[in-house]
């Protein structure tokens, strides 16, 4: 294959009238991690000083009369060095990719292996698949033999394929349909993932290099209030629990060679696969096994961190712990099968990060030993080290400063608080994936991808259990003081400080006496409590998150609505595939509940009419089922909804926090940190003077440093100087505006065209009459 010259894929193509750049997620990443990159590396130097510094003081407190309870606790701050060097390791560099061109007349075949996903999710998949620009074949593999499925494939056109035994489920499947394909190269795409129509175009290029084996892409989802996220609906962040793997460990072991397939959204050149066997069957997570085994054969692989495909993420507590299962026993067990310590093949860089994979599982064993330490502590009068007033403060403090010196190596993609919501979660999961250490091929068990709306109590019983004990053992404590609430001289010492802003002339270096006193029942029970007020974070969240019993995700975005042909005009506030809620601005008297009305959604590429079955009427505002007159429309308005990338200009935040620096360096600028960067996103319909067009579609939103502009989202091209005049919607009114469009602004995807057809455009306009904000 002929080398391929490198494309800037931030550059729009000459065919329109407005240079549209494009900032590609890769792109704002490697800016971001650029940034301050040197002051980064020296607080990660710094804390690898400082805490191997605090663990060789923290030997000499060990406590020999409470010696298992000492040597516990010390164990648990020397799991916390591994995992923050492994942390900071892996995410040393950062890998930016441009994609390059793909050439013409490669032979690319896209699996969809499935098993009992819901019909309609499969549909999707099989939509958007077929739909991927690059000539290809589609093929799906259905391992759940469903008569349904193979009439799915038939109405879409693709080709089905039902293997007579399930033997060595999804990797079983997929080395099925490679003995029935012929293609050079082959996608994969789970059973929920929707894939853009550009996927194969920035990916194909890659493979200019024989010896890439894999280019391999992000999971990103479109569910944002699935269970690993943290409030996105509230807040608009994208971050969930897995953001920092995909957007630093994942670039920066492509740094190295060594970035991990994640089985879904990946390119494998057939050749490669085929000289390792196929797909590894011997573990549950073949996607990361493949990889390893293409890595020891000393083939590259590639990582381009920009999403090609939005997929379902975990809904609930069981689903996650289902597939979190299955990742970390299958990632332990594919790590003892290769060897990847002694084995042949691997460079070092390459073994560590396939170990740092399993390192990350110590975290369960290091949060259930400091569970354990104050329950402990409070219920034997046990001292976990040689308390002094000097030791409490050191040991008190260094655990926020560690936190404040990771969030800063994170790069914004860790952050204290979500992360310890999480690590609750994560922890008895963790120690069970050990077994994947000593213990054969775990059962596959696919995700189900179906909402249960229910909590599962059992599930959350060691969450419980913690909270439980945390609780009781403050109680025991404060009833073995047996009523001498005589302040210690901890509490002395605090106060004199608090009161007198200045160190206390007590004797900082004097032990405790042994047994139950004041300061101790203190420390130990802050810790305990701090333990079940996590637990507590944790079930709030399970509960929240089992409301969510809808089987089509709404998505909350602005979208007008013709209500009737006399110009009455309504805004979506949320929408699915089969449910709508929309204010109506008419005047006068409103549908009632179970009637039927006529609306058009104007959607990013046209009117889409549709009925409505109403469900409520509050005020002005209603809900009800969309009723659709052909499976095309409904097709339509999903292809519309899936087409993720446009509304993900304007209704979410970035995956990241802002890191203590980024407060800092905010506040010397005089400049809130938490400062927005634009007003709320209206919806609006705007004709172009001078245009005989019917009302399009668009998004607006005031440019906070620049209020006499606004940033608009649109679906056309626009000639710089063009003046606009329509409609602009808010929760409450609609109200007649007029601008000029002034300038483009850069996009943060690489989507040319979405799903649907229509193509995104963003721009400045200087608003002359009429914008709401």
């Amino acid at each position: 294959m002929q080398n391929l010259a490198r494309k800037n894929y931030s550059e729009k193509p000459a065919a329109c009238a407005v240079v549209q750049t494009r900032k590609s997620v890769s792109r704002q990443m490697a800016e971001r991690f650029e940034r301050r990159k040197l002051w980064r590396r020296s607080v990660a130097v710094a804390y690898v000083l400082v805490l191997t510094t605090y663990l060789a003081w923290r030997y000499t407190i060990i406590n020999p009369e409470s010696l298992f309870l000492s040597v516990m606790y010390y164990a648990a701050d020397c799991i916390g060095l591994v995992l923050g060097i492994t942390a900071i390791i892996t995410s040393w560099n950062y890998k930016h990719r441009d994609p390059r061109p793909a050439p013409a007349g490669l032979s690319v075949d896209v699996f969809v292996p499935t098993y009992k996903e819901p019909l309609h999710i499969i549909r999707r998949t099989v939509i958007a698949a077929k739909a991927i620009h690059y000539p290809h074949g589609t093929f799906v593999l259905d391992d759940g033999k469903r008569d349904e499925v193979q009439a799915l494939a038939e109405e879409l056109g693709v080709r089905y394929l039902r293997r007579p035994e399930n033997r060595n489920a999804k990797a079983g499947n997929l080395n099925y349909g490679l003995a029935h394909s012929t293609a050079d190269f082959v996608m994969t795409f789970d059973a929920d993932h929707i894939a853009l129509p550009h996927a194969l175009d920035v990916m194909l290029g890659f493979f200019d290099d024989e010896k890439v084996a894999m280019v391999q892409t992000p999971q990103d989802y479109y569910n944002t209030d699935a269970f690993q996220y943290i409030n996105a609906g509230r807040t608009g962040g994208l971050w969930h629990d897995q953001s920092f793997f995909y957007n630093i460990v994942q670039s920066s072991g492509d740094a190295v060679n060594a970035s991990s397939c994640v089985g879904t959204g990946v390119v494998y050149r057939r050749s490669a696969l085929d000289g390792i066997g196929g797909i590894p069957v011997d573990t549950v997570t073949e996607d990361m096994h493949t990889s390893l085994k293409m890595h020891k054969a000393g083939y590259k692989t590639v990582f381009l961190n920009e999403p090609i495909a939005y997929g379902v993420a975990a809904a609930d507590l069981p689903e996650y712990y289902k597939t979190r299962h299955r990742w970390a026993h299958g990632n332990m067990h594919a790590a003892v099968r290769e060897n990847i310590l002694f084995c042949k093949g691997l460079t070092p860089w390459q073994r560590f990060q396939y170990l740092s994979l399993e390192l990350i599982y110590l975290e369960g064993w290091q949060q259930l030993m400091l569970f354990i330490i104050p329950i402990l502590a409070l219920a034997l009068g046990l001292q976990p080290f040689k308390i002094t007033i000097l030791n409490v403060l050191i040991v008190f403090s260094f655990p926020f400063v560690s936190y404040l010196l990771l969030q800063e190596i994170g790069c914004g993609f860790t952050r204290y608080w979500a992360n310890e919501i999480f690590a609750m979660a994560r922890w008895p999961l963790h120690i069970i994936a050990t077994a994947g250490l000593f213990c054969r091929k775990m059962a596959f068990s696919s995700s189900s991808k179906t909402i249960q709306g229910r909590v599962n109590w059992r599930l959350m019983a060691p969450q419980m259990v913690v909270a439980g004990a945390s609780l009781f053992a403050v109680a025991a404590g404060i009833v073995n003081l047996k009523g001498d609430y005589s302040p210690g001289p901890l509490f002395q010492f605090l106060y004199q400080m608090v009161t007198t802003f200045s160190i206390p002339d007590i004797d900082m270096n004097a032990g405790l006496p042994l047994g139950y006193t004041i300061d101790l029942v203190a420390i130990a029970g802050f810790w305990a409590l701090y333990g079940a007020v996590r637990a507590g974070f944790f079930a709030r969240k399970v509960f929240r998150d089992a409301r969510n019993s809808n089987d089509f995700f709404r998505f909350h975005i602005p979208v007008p609505v013709l209500l009737d042909a006399k110009g009455g005009y309504g805004c979506v506030s949320a929408v699915s595939e089969e449910w709508i809620a929309f204010t109506d601005y008419r005047e006068g008297p409103r549908p009632a509940p179970e009637s039927m009305m006529d609306m058009t959604i104007m959607m990013p590429a046209g009117p889409l009419p549709v009925k409505v079955a109403v469900e409520t009427v509050k005020g002005r505002e209603i809900t009800g089922r969309l009723v659709f007159d052909s499976t095309e429309r409904r097709d339509k308005l999903a292809n519309g909804l899936y087409s993720v990338d446009w509304h993900r200009e304007f209704l979410h935040r970035a995956a990241y926090f802002l890191t203590p620096s980024d407060v800092v360096v905010d506040c010397l600028r005089l400049r809130s940190p938490f400062r927005r960067e634009y007003g709320p996103w209206r919806a609006a319909l705007y004709k172009v003077a001078g245009k005989d067009t019917e009302q399009s579609f668009a998004i607006m939103a005031k440019i906070e440093e620049d209020p006499a502009f606004v940033s608009m989202i649109a679906f056309e091209d626009f000639p710089l100087g063009a003046s606009i005049s329509g409609i602009q919607f808010s929760e409450d009114k609609a109200r007649a505006f007029n601008g000029i469009v002034t300038d483009h602004e850069p996009l943060s995807s690489l989507v040319e065209q979405g799903l649907d057809g229509a193509s995104v455009r963003r721009y400045r306009v200087r608003y002359v009459a009429g914008m709401l904000h």
